[in-house]
């Protein structure tokens, strides 16, 4: 695991009318088109004939049909909620025909963009907006498909294990007592009980992020040892159904288990936490979820931006082009909220095709080509009009 230490992530909430660098260009956009041309057309628009949220919502199912029919393969997303409503554990759960079953450990103390809020940690997701949140974030952020998502809540685990399970931990786990400290969990091979098995997924103590990541790994690869010798365990932690079939078909196929590569940063007004590399997460996923990459080359950075006002105006754009292969990298409000139509704009020429790809996934019957001063941070700008409703109900 690479652990570049050295600079700083401050928690960065959106505010409310943030004004874009992007969306102040917007005024300018016009002028540019007209004096160069920069206007492009997308053709074939008569052929649209439903509504574009309904279009924009089949997106990522039609995505992951696709994906499954050509490689056997699924995915599921395990969180791990602790007493306070956070996550205290997350993992990715993976089978395909043709290659290992798969367990990836993702850092709930991980920073990362929560569409629609801004950089905070993975372990808020769930609070803000529970598991939906915490599933786009992660195939955002990774670049995966995720075809499901279990939440296991506190109290559910300890239920699951009719014995204790044998789990191999690196170091001690210690935690702070009123009086003094004192120990969980020893440093080697010990049993532990399904509420102390609890505890040492969702409980932090005096434990840094990577030995937490760590013990986090230990513990699941003991877990999923059991569930092998049991399978209906993963019934009784995620109830009878898909989820928990797939998670023993994991169990039952000698899965590898690993940490997404990340590297520890320090956080302002926080404890130690993690950051993605993305050069290094696309290597992972090519080697390790290759059935599960939502591109195969190096995904456009988009920035998505509220242009109508709504709550929850962004996220199914956001969901939509994430399926399709999008990174964003960014979310946030327009200058203003009067915006009656969704506009795509591509930043630069050499974006442009980035950007009617977008377009088309929209259904935007029209790009715009940004000459006078393409940002250098994304690759296309997305203003939601009022044309798509928000998931709100």
């Amino acid at each position: 695991m690479p652990r570049r230490l050295g600079y700083t992530v401050s928690r960065r909430p959106e505010v409310p009318r943030a004004t874009s660098k992007t969306s102040t260009a917007v005024s300018a956009i016009v002028l540019v088109a007209v004096l160069a041309a920069a206007v492009v057309m997308v053709a074939n628009w008569d052929e649209w004939t439903s509504t574009l949220q309904d279009e924009v919502t089949k997106i990522p199912n039609l995505q992951a049909a696709e994906q499954q029919q050509g490689t056997g393969s699924e995915s599921l997303l395990v969180i791990v909620v602790d007493r306070s409503e956070r996550i205290g554990s997350l993992v990715l759960v993976a089978a395909a025909d043709d290659r290992p079953s798969t367990l990836t450990v993702i850092p709930s103390t991980l920073f990362d963009l929560l569409p629609g809020y801004g950089d905070f940690a993975l372990a808020d997701a769930y609070n803000f907006e529970g598991a939906d949140l915490a599933q786009v974030t992660v195939a955002n952020a990774l670049g995966v498909r995720i075809d499901r998502v279990a939440v296991v809540a506190p109290g559910q685990l300890p239920g699951t294990l009719s014995q204790s399970i044998e789990i191999d931990l690196a170091e001690a786990v210690i935690e702070s007592g009123d009086a003094a400290d004192f120990e969980i969990a020893d440093a080697g091979v010990h049993p532990y009980d399904g509420l102390q098995v609890e505890e040492l997924l969702v409980l932090q103590a005096q434990s840094s992020a990577v030995s937490w990541v760590e013990r986090q790994a230990a513990t699941w690869t003991a877990l999923l040892g059991y569930m092998e010798m049991d399978p209906g365990a993963a019934a009784r932690l995620l109830g009878e159904g898909s989820a928990s079939a797939t998670l023993n078909r994991v169990a039952g196929s000698d899965p590898e288990v690993s940490l997404v590569p990340v590297t520890p940063v320090a956080v302002a007004g926080d404890d130690d936490g993690f950051q993605l590399v993305q050069a290094d997460v696309a290597i992972f996923v090519a080697d390790r979820l290759a059935h599960l990459a939502l591109a195969t080359e190096l995904r456009p950075r988009v920035e998505v931006l509220n242009g109508n006002g709504e709550i929850l105006a962004t996220r199914s754009v956001v969901q939509a082009v994430v399926a399709a292969g999008f990174h964003v990298v960014k979310t946030d409000n327009a200058d203003n909220f009067d915006f009656a139509e969704t506009v795509v704009i591509a930043q630069g020429r050499a974006n442009r095709d980035a950007a009617e790809d977008a377009a088309g996934i929209l259904g935007v019957r029209m790009v715009q080509l940004e000459l006078a001063a393409p940002s250098g941070v994304v690759d296309v700008s997305i203003i939601v009009g009022q044309d798509i409703a928000t998931l709100r109900s």
